[in-house]
C-alpha cells in the first residue's frame, strides 16, 4: 500500500514562521517517517503557491518584481524545511510550460463540462490604484461572521465570499473605499454538486470543526465560487488571457501534479483550518466534477492556529518568529519536539519562549539519561529480562507499552503528535528511574544494564519520526559505531 501525504503549499511572500512549522509540515513528515519505519511505501509532497496575490502585495512594500519576491522566499522556505528535517518526495513549483498547460486544461475541461460558466459579476475596483480587488488586495469584514477578512474566503469562519459582499471594503494598497463594478468572471456553482459533496463529507475522516463548516454550508444553498479574476498576476485562462485563474482552483491541479508516479492507495492531506474550505469543499468539488475519484482524500489532518502573544502567527502582518532564525539557535530536534508537543490540533495554542525553555529541559533530561545508560560498566551482551528483579521487569513492560502508543500516535488511524511526545516523555522517565536503580546494583547489574540499552534502542526507533537527529545518534551508540558528547540539542555529534 502506498500512502500519499500532502502538505498545503506555502505562499512565498515571507519566511516560514514557527506557526507554519507546527502545522502541516512537521506533522506530515512525522506520519511519513512513521509509515516508512513500518515498511510501508509513502509519498510526501507539497508545492509553492507563487500565484497567490499575497506575493505581489509583498513586493509592493519590499520592492522588486513579484517574481523576484517569490524566488527569494522560495529559497528560504525550502532551506527551512531541510534545516527542520522535513523531507519531501516532491515539491512542485507552479510555473513552466507543462504546469501552466495542465492548469489551463483543467479550466477548459470544467467549462466544457458545464461546471464553470462565464458571467457578468460585481467586483470591487480601486480607482486610485486602477486595481480590481480580490483576495489579498481587498480588506473588510466577512459577510458570514463579521471578522476581518480578505477577499474570496475568511480565515476565521472558513467560509467563502464573492468579494462584492465583503462589508466595509477597502483597498489594501491605498486604503480607499472601492466602487463596485460589473465585470466578466468565471464561476463554479457548487449547488449542482451538492449530493456528491455530501456523500464525500460523510466518507472522509475529518475533525469536527471542519465537519461543522461543511454542515453549515450544506444547510444553505451552496455558493457560486469565483474562479477567475481580471488581473495581471497568475495563470491566464485559455478562454480569456485578461482573466487569471483563481489560485485555489489552480491548486486542485497543483495537487494532481504532485501525485506519486506509481499511484497510491490512500491520500491523507495536512493543512491549517484557515485552508479548510478549500480542501474540504472546493478541491473535492473540482475532482468530483471531473470524475477524479483518486484525488479524493481519505483523511484530513487539520491544525488550528499557533499564536504568538495571543494573536495568530501571520506572514503578511510580519507577526511571527521565523523558523529560519530560530533553528540555528535551538536545533531541529528541539524545535520539532516543541512544535509537536504544542501542536494546535483541536484548539489554538500559544508559543512562548518560557514554554520552549521547558521543552529544552525535556531534551536535556533525555540526554542525561541516555548518557548515563551508555556509561554503565559491564553490560552483558545478551538480554534476559526474565532474570531481572520484578520492578525492572515492570519498568520494561511500561517502556514498551508507552513506545507502542507513541508509534500508534504517529500513524494515520490514531494520529496525535502531542500524545506521541507525551508517551516518549513517559518512557524516558521510566528509563531514567530504572537507571538510578541499576547504578545502585553495582557490578551485579550487568544484565540490567543490557536491558536498559535494549530499551534505549527501542526508544531511538520509536522517537525517530519526532526527533530524527538525536534518535540517529542513539542508534549509532546502541550499535557501537558512535558515542557523541550529546545525543539531543545543539552541539551533538
Amino acid at each position: 500500500m502506498t500512502t500519499w501525504i500532502t502538505a498545503t503549499p506555502p505562499t512565498p511572500n515571507g519566511h516560514l514562521h514557527v506557526g507554519h512549522i507546527s502545522g502541516p509540515y512537521l506533522a506530515g513528515d512525522v506520519m511519513a517517517r512513521a509509515l516508512a519505519a513500518d515498511g510501508q511505501d509513502t509519498w510526501y509532497s507539497t508545492g509553492l503557491d507563487d500565484n497567490q496575490t499575497y506575493v505581489p502585495r509583498r513586493s509592493w512594500g519590499e520592492g522588486g518584481t513579484p517574481e523576484e519576491t517569490a524566488e527569494r522566499y522560495t529559497r528560504s522556505i525550502v532551506d527551512t524545511w531541510a534545516a527542520a528535517g522535513v523531507r519531501f518526495d516532491a515539491i512542485v513549483r507552479p510555473h513552466g510550460i507543462e504546469y501552466e498547460s495542465r492548469v489551463r486544461n483543467l479550466f477548459s475541461l470544467l467549462i466544457e463540462s458545464g461546471h464553470v460558466v462565464a458571467q457578468e459579476r460585481p467586483l470591487p475596483f480601486c480607482e486610485p490604484c486602477d486595481l480590481w480587488l480580490y483576495e489579498a488586495y481587498l480588506g473588510g469584514k466577512c459577510p458570514h461572521c463579521g471578522a476581518g477578512t480578505n477577499g474570496n474566503a475568511c480565515e476565521d469562519c472558513c467560509r467563502p465570499n464573492v468579494c462584492a459582499d465583503v462589508a466595509d471594503p477597502f483597498c489594501i494598497r491605498c486604503g480607499s473605499t472601492p466602487e463596485v463594478r460589473q465585470t466578466k468572471l468565471h464561476v463554479l456553482p457548487l449547488e449542482p454538486l451538492r449530493d456528491r459533496l455530501v456523500e464525500f463529507w460523510a466518507s472522509c475522516d475529518m475533525p469536527e470543526r471542519l465537519r461543522a463548516v461543511c454542515r453549515a454550508m450544506a444547510a444553505e444553498r451552496l455558493p457560486d465560487i469565483l474562479v477567475s479574476h481580471p488581473s495581471d498576476w497568475g495563470i491566464p485562462t485559455a478562454e480569456d488571457p485578461a482573466l487569471r485563474t483563481y489560485v485555489w482552483l489552480e491548486m486542485a491541479e497543483g495537487y494532481a501534479a504532485e501525485a506519486p508516479p506509481a499511484g497510491h492507495d490512500r491520500l491523507v492531506q495536512f493543512f491549517g483550518i484557515d485552508n479548510g474550505y478549500f480542501h474540504a469543499v472546493l478541491f473535492p468539488a473540482v475532482n468530483l466534477a471531473l470524475g477524479r475519484a483518486e484525488l479524493l482524500p481519505e483523511k484530513f489532518v487539520v491544525n488550528e492556529f499557533f499564536q504568538l502573544n495571543g494573536s495568530k502567527f501571520s506572514t503578511s502582518r510580519r507577526h511571527a518568529i521565523w523558523a529560519s532564525e530560530l533553528l540555528p539557535v535551538v536545533g531541529a530536534d528541539l524545535l520539532r519536539l516543541h512544535c509537536l508537543l504544542r501542536r494546535p490540533a483541536t484548539s489554538r495554542t500559544d508559543f512562548t519562549l518560557d514554554d520552549l525553555s521547558r521543552t529544552e529541559k525535556v531534551l536535556d533530561a533525555w540526554d542525561a539519561t541516555f548518557r548515563g545508560v551508555f556509561a554503565l560498566d559491564g553490560a552483558a551482551t545478551t538480554v534476559d529480562e526474565a532474570a531481572l528483579p520484578a520492578d525492572l521487569r515492570r519498568s520494561g513492560r511500561a517502556v514498551r507499552a508507552q513506545l507502542d502508543l507513541a508509534r500508534a500516535f504517529c500513524r494515520p488511524d490514531d494520529f496525535d503528535p502531542p500524545a506521541a511526545v507525551e508517551q516518549l516523555m513517559s518512557a524516558a522517565r521510566v528509563i531514567g528511574s530504572a537507571l538510578d536503580e541499576v547504578r545502585a546494583m553495582g557490578p551485579e547489574g550487568a544484565a540490567a544494564a543490557a536491558a536498559l540499552r535494549a530499551w534505549t534502542a527501542e526508544f531511538a526507533e520509536a522517537a525517530a519520526p519526532v526527533v530524527p537527529d538525536g534518535s540517529a545518534y542513539l542508534r549509532q551508540a546502541c550499535s557501537g559505531t558512535g558515542r557523541p558528547a550529546r545525543y539531543f540539542g545543539l552541539g551533538v555529534g
